[in-house]
């Protein structure tokens, strides 16, 4: 049940607090009074969307808070948002800003709009105009079944498994066209994986065999050219290596005089080991070239080898065992055995089509057996709503499909919502034939057909004191029928919390509360809504108003 409504900075309200009790709550005022803004705050607390064009001008955000006692709630809601409640209240604000952003706080827990909604939607909800034109497009009449028989889980189940059974049948369809694309495709696989894994890549070979080949293709220049250094080094008189020596022993003949000189003694000594060694070295690396045209031929297959597999993958030795690891992986996700796995596809399929048909069997038998006791509550409704010899029925339409479910000897073609769809059909008058109900009611018959379904879920759901929104559903109604719905109203709010916004005298005069919306001038000489709670002579005075009698 709401408790209170406070609103600020919404449309032209400044700021207003409402207090609401149980029973039946109108809303009345002139047209254009602003009657639609408190929908609106209540939109937004119930998770309604919205943007920041609701925000009173000049103001930099828009905000609403609400308080409603859950204490009537069944246990299992109270266990399930038992964060959000202290003391069998909850209270929830929702703020919006100028500047886009939005903020939603339940009891004081900073929360998403999808767990607003979540938390929400057992404890009230709106009907407007918008219901009524629900109301008047077949494909939504099965969902007034629904909501009345609280099929939402059974439904729920009938989707998943639907949607699972679509997805193994699509998997399983694309797999049999693909079956000879899968083989093919392995077959390269393989093939590619072969030929990587047979070339037993190395990071750096190709710069290592580049470098031996040049070396191979060198190797009588570079043999010339080490006996050429080994005998400048030493070979006879005139070489490096004598003349080194030569040099030395007069060095020492110096040094005998002068002994001064035993440092570059030792400089010098030091140069002819080392052009010996370096001699040594060059005779070493002359014998160990080697000139052997097979490994040349060798290596330039292999190098040809390498090209050619970089070319395939990717221009390097490393994207070369990357695209192995590529392969690898798409190896294992094509099936070894393509036939075998299609069988096992099928298995799986039909075994979810089987799931999927019990569900679907099972929720068409439960909106069967629903349909025929809302049927019974919706005529004993209208009755009292002044249609006493209506007509009411839900017709269920079913489409053939020799692949479909069996269902009561005929194969019904499946959807993710079950195996029918449904349309309200309706007869105001008696004698008359039932027909469509979007194309036989007239306005004020569709507003008391919705006021009727409305009354008969109330009371199949059994959830006392949830508040229910009325926005001026009772269009197109008028005299004695508009003085029937007003008390069907009162009757549903002994129960429930109902909020009525009406242009009818014959509504508002049920009323336990009542307020009235006014437009008036504010202290900044700008335009506000007031919102007044009336007391029984304002309501009389209000009364009078509505059916234009002088005060």
């Amino acid at each position: 049940m709401l408790k209170q409504l406070e609103i600020q900075n919404i449309a032209l309200i400044d700021k207003t607090t409402l207090t609401f009790q149980k029973g039946l709550t109108v809303l009345t005022g002139e047209t254009g009074a602003g009657k639609s803004v408190i929908v609106t705050a209540l939109s937004l607390i119930l998770g309604g969307r919205t943007d920041r064009d609701v925000i009173r001008y000049g103001e930099k955000f828009g905000k609403v808070d609400a308080v409603f006692n859950v204490s009537s709630m069944p246990t299992t809601y109270k266990t399930k948002f038992d964060e959000y409640i202290e003391n069998n209240l909850l209270t929830i604000s929702r703020e919006i800003r100028v500047s886009g952003k939005s903020k939603i706080y339940i009891s004081n827990i900073p929360s998403t709009l999808s767990e607003l909604r979540e938390l929400t939607s057992p404890i009230a909800e709106i009907l407007g105009q918008h219901a009524n034109q629900l109301l008047m497009h077949e494909e939504n009449h099965l969902e007034f079944l629904d909501t009345f028989a609280n099929l939402y889980d059974l439904k729920h189940s009938v989707q998943t498994k639907y949607h699972l059974w679509k997805e193994s049948s699509e998997r399983l369809k694309k797999t049999i066209s693909k079956r000879d694309a899968f083989k093919n495709e392995r077959e390269l696989l393989l093939f590619q994986q072969d030929e990587i894994s047979k070339a037993d890549i190395k990071i750096g070979e190709t710069e290592k065999l580049l470098s031996e080949k040049k070396i191979l293709d060198s190797s009588r220049s570079l043999m010339n050219f080490s006996n050429l250094v080994s005998e400048t080094l030493e070979n006879d008189d005139t070489s490096s290596l004598s003349l080194l020596q030569s040099a030395l022993k007069e060095l020492e003949k110096m040094q005998e005089i002068d002994s001064s000189l035993s440092k570059q003694i030792e400089e010098l000594t030091d140069i002819v080991y080392r052009v010996g060694d370096l001699k040594q070295f060059i005779d070493q690396y002359g014998a160990s070239i080697i000139d052997d045209p097979n490994r040349i031929e060798e290596i330039n297959n292999r190098l040809d080898e390498l090209y050619i597999l970089k070319k395939k993958y990717g221009g390097s030795e490393e994207s070369i065992l990357s695209a192995l690891e590529a392969i690898h992986l798409s190896l294992e996700n094509i099936p070894t055995d393509i036939d075998s796995y299609i069988d096992k596809l099928e298995e799986e399929t039909e075994l979810q089509f089987d799931d999927y048909s019990k569900e679907a069997i099972a929720l068409s038998e439960t909106r069967k057996k629903a349909s025929e006791y809302l049927e019974k509550l919706v005529q004993k409704e209208l009755s009292e709503l002044a249609i006493s010899n209506s007509g009411f029925k839900i017709e269920f339409i079913y489409e053939d499909d020799p692949n479909g479910v069996l269902l009561d000897d005929m194969y019904v073609k499946p959807s993710e919502n079950g195996l029918e769809t449904a349309r309200i059909l309706f007869s105001a008058n008696v004698g008359e034939p039932l027909k469509s109900l979007v194309k036989t009611a007239s306005g004020g018959e569709i507003s008391r057909v919705l006021l009727a379904l409305k009354s008969a879920e109330k009371k199949n759901k059994k959830l006392p004191n949830s508040l229910l929104v009325f926005d001026e559903v009772d269009a197109g109604i008028g005299g004695q029928t508009a003085v029937e719905v007003g008390k069907k109203i009162k009757k549903l709010a002994t129960d429930s919390q109902l909020l009525v916004i009406t242009h009818l005298h014959q509504i508002a005069r049920e009323a336990d509360n009542h307020f009235v919306v006014q437009k008036t001038t504010g202290s900044d000489r700008r335009t506000i809504i007031n919102v007044v709670h009336l007391d029984p002579v304002g309501k009389k005075t209000e009364l009078k108003r509505m059916v234009a009698l002088p005060e």
